[in-house]
């Protein structure tokens, strides 16, 4: 199991501010835009978006979407996406705000490796980035 993760951003808001807004897929989906993703979509617990070269991933969130700390959004791939992760979302508070950091662990030979880990490591910056503006 390989463990990617975005850098740790400090956010100028409370931890339950920041986990209402990614639980709800348009605050989710903004945040992918920020990144090279395009044509996001949900419905119901699921949602699905394609990354730079067209790759089609599909999620399926597998939290309840009451935790308003610590790990407070988890989604899991389902088919038809080519590879097998888990994505969290975690916050913690740190002084008047909070801090924020996404990661997965995925299931990756070395060939895939090669080819995943700097898209997603990419993406997850950007999500970073695109919530520490917001906030």
């Amino acid at each position: 199991m390989t463990r990617i993760e975005s850098p740790l951003v400090a956010l100028n808001a409370d931890c339950a501010t920041v986990a209402r807004d990614i639980q709800q897929w348009e605050g989710f989906g903004s945040l992918l835009s920020e990144g090279p993703v395009t044509d996001f979509l949900w419905e119901g617990e699921t949602c699905s978006f394609k990354v730079t070269g067209g790759v089609g991933i599909h999620l399926e969130r597998t939290s309840d979407g009451t935790a308003t700390e610590g790990t407070v959004l988890t989604l899991a791939t389902k088919a038809p996406t080519p590879v097998k992760f888990n994505l969290d979302v975690v916050l913690t508070p740190h002084g008047d705000g909070c801090t924020f950091k996404v990661g997965c662990d995925a299931e990756l030979n070395p060939f895939t490796k090669m080819m995943v880990e700097p898209a997603l490591n990419g993406l997850f910056g950007k999500m970073a980035e695109a919530l520490q503006s917001r906030f």
